[in-house]
C-alpha cells in the first residue's frame, strides 16, 4: 500500500456524482478528506414522443429510428465537467498525483477530456464506481488495487 501515500487525490466519479478526495492519512492507514462533491443535473427532459421514421427506398417502407439517449448524453455531459474539474486542480492548485476511479464509460469521456498537463499526474486508472462507497471503504478498496502496480 506505499502507492496511496499521503497528500494523493483521488477523483472518484461515475454517470452522475463525482468525489475529490485528498488522502491525509498514511499509506498504511489511508484516510481520505472530502474536498467537493459533484453531482449530475441529469436530464431534464421528459421524452413521451415515440422513435421517428425514415423513409425507405420500397414503396411506402418506413424504418424506425434509433433514439437518442438524453440520459447517456447528461451523464457524458457530466463527465467533462468532472474532467474541466481536475484540468482546474492540477494547473490551479498545483496537484501532481492523482488516481482516477470510473465506470469503463466514464473512464474513456474523462480521458478524451483531461488536458495533457492533468493526465501526466495521473498515476493509476481504476475502472470501478465507487462513488456510493463510504470513504473508508474507498481508501481500503483504491489502496488494493493499485497496491499490485
Amino acid at each position: 500500500m506505499a502507492l496511496l501515500a499521503k497528500g494523493i487525490w483521488i477523483i472518484a466519479a461515475g454517470g452522475e456524482r463525482a468525489l475529490f478526495l485528498e488522502n491525509i492519512g498514511t499509506p498504511d492507514k489511508p484516510k481520505l478528506s472530502l474536498h467537493e462533491r459533484a453531482e449530475s443535473d441529469g436530464t431534464d427532459m421528459e421524452l413521451a414522443d415515440r422513435p421517428g421514421r425514415m423513409q425507405d427506398t420500397g414503396k411506402q417502407q418506413l424504418s424506425a429510428m434509433e433514439m437518442t439517449d438524453h440520459d447517456q448524453l447528461a451523464r457524458d455531459r457530466f463527465a467533462a465537467q468532472v474532467a474541466a474539474k481536475i484540468n482546474k486542480l492540477v494547473t490551479k492548485k498545483g496537484i501532481g498525483r492523482l488516481i482516477v476511479v470510473a465506470p469503463p464509460h466514464t473512464l474513456s469521456v474523462l480521458r478524451s477530456e483531461i488536458s495533457d498537463a492533468a493526465r501526466k499526474s495521473i498515476m493509476a486508472e481504476i475502472d470501478k464506481d465507487l462513488t456510493h462507497h463510504p470513504l473508508e471503504k474507498i481508501g481500503a478498496l483504491v489502496a488494493a488495487d493499485i497496491d499490485p502496480l
